[in-house]
């Protein structure tokens, strides 16, 4: 099962999924675009809808105004499924006097644990810092893999521009965590094709943003790095997010967003990317990879 915002969802029921986004998020590192507007969080998910989208995984983790209750609130709206995080991000994300990067590991751990079990959390989301885990990022993977191990919930993890893959896969792989329950987020920043051909040769889940704001990437280089690692056989292994991180981007929803990544960026990629294989990336694929392990 995919835990949902509203409850338990059956994978087959999910529909074209939104593998990483944001509908709220308010972070030190991006004054003045914070995502905290409810009503044009829900406008985004209603044209996700309108374009075909049935589910959207959200990463804010826990600290950064996640809005649990709002979500909760445009799923019912919208009759989008919404999967929401718990986790925590690096240090420098939060505010200076922030809770969550004070959490020793026992801490963390329990914090994430309740909000999978209590507050209907579907994914534990870790952030790292470019090319290095720092202490207390160890410190978190710990918790996310004690807390997998309780709960079978999917750790996802923000890779700042796509680098330190292969360190974030020794660490949770060293603590008992399979690659089927590893989505690795970013890794499409990374300039350099061979660290991501050998983050997908580890069996985990790639997630690929789609052109951002902050993060511009064109669709010729996302359908390079598809039909690339299709090539090598990893169709099966493969996501794609729009990754909304600035209320800027709402402001061409037709470029940037949900919507647009059924709407705009995966027409263009299917011209070098085939359709069964691109419903392999929003349908199967995700209703795999967000979906508990037993």
């Amino acid at each position: 099962m995919i835990r949902t915002v509203l409850g338990e969802l059956d994978p087959a029921a999910a529909g074209a999924v939104d593998s990483h986004d944001h509908l709220f998020l308010t972070t030190a590192v991006l004054p003045g675009e914070e995502l905290d507007d409810e009503v044009a969080a829900a406008t985004d998910v209603r044209a996700f809808a309108s374009a075909g989208g049935g589910t959207l995984v959200q990463w804010t983790p826990r600290g950064l105004k996640r809005n649990l209750p709002g979500l909760r609130r445009i799923s019912r709206s919208t009759g989008v499924h919404i999967v929401a995080a718990t986790g925590r991000h690096r240090k420098v994300v939060y505010a200076s006097r922030a809770v969550e990067p004070r959490l020793t590991t026992d801490e963390l751990a329990r914090a994430l644990i309740s909000d999978i079990a209590e507050r209907s959390c579907g994914l534990i989301k870790i952030g790292i810092s470019y090319g290095i885990i720092t202490p207390d990022e160890e410190d978190a993977l710990a918790a996310a893999a004690r807390a997998h191990h309780a709960t079978g919930a999917p750790i996802a993890l923000h890779l700042e521009q796509g680098s330190a893959a292969d360190l974030v896969l020794s660490s949770l792989l060293g603590k008992g965590v399979g690659p089927e329950s590893i989505v690795l987020g970013h890794l499409g920043r990374n300039p350099e094709l061979p660290p991501i051909i050998a983050a997908a040769e580890s069996g985990a889940w790639l997630c690929l943003d789609t052109p951002a704001p902050r993060h511009p990437l064109s669709t010729e280089r996302l359908a390079h790095i598809i039909t690339t690692l299709i090539d090598r056989g990893h169709l099966d292994q493969l996501l794609l997010g729009a990754d909304t991180t600035v209320a800027s981007a709402r402001s061409e929803p037709l470029s940037f967003g949900p919507a647009a990544l059924l709407a705009s960026v995966v027409p263009r990629v299917t011209d070098a990317v085939d359709p069964d294989a691109m419903s392999r990336l929003l349908i199967d694929n995700p209703a795999r990879a967000w979906a508990f392990a037993r």
